[in-house]
């Protein structure tokens, strides 16, 4: 289990509960089985927290997604996102500590760690000069 603080506040089970989350600097309380629960929450997520969550191992947190994006027949689509991710509680070393979520064409196909993450990204700086190259073999080296 990861090392984040938890608290609990039951709630009544005759009154009715709001399932927006309240946030503070470095924590959010999140409903869960009808109870509010205080998780710590990483400076860089963006997820919103609002909904109820049916256990603690449910509870994740996501960064804001960046895009890269090519050409389609309807104008420009994302191709591949990446965002970093956290799973603390789902009781899995590799997710619990945050790592970079790729989701290509709405699939998410890989978890990376920080150097996995370095590793992709010069990838895909490569495979940017790669295409340049093509451009320029079909553009009598202009680019």
């Amino acid at each position: 289990m990861a090392t984040s603080q938890l608290t609990g506040q039951r709630n009544g089970a005759d009154r009715q509960v709001d399932v927006g989350p309240t946030r503070s600097a470095d924590t959010v309380s999140v409903l869960v089985r009808g109870q509010h629960v205080t998780v710590d929450c990483p400076q860089w997520c963006t997820h919103p927290h609002a909904e109820a969550y049916r256990s603690l191992e449910d509870v994740s947190h996501h960064g804001g997604a960046i895009s890269l994006t090519a050409p389609s027949h309807q104008g420009v689509e994302q191709v591949l996102t990446a965002r970093i991710s956290s799973w603390p509680f789902a009781g899995d070393p590799a997710t619990e500590k945050p790592f970079i979520a790729l989701d290509a064409v709405g699939d998410e196909v890989a978890q990376l760690t920080p150097e996995a993450a370095l590793a992709a990204a010069d990838q895909t700086i490569a495979h940017g000069h790669a295409v340049r190259a093509l451009v320029a073999s079909i553009a009598g080296g202009a680019q």
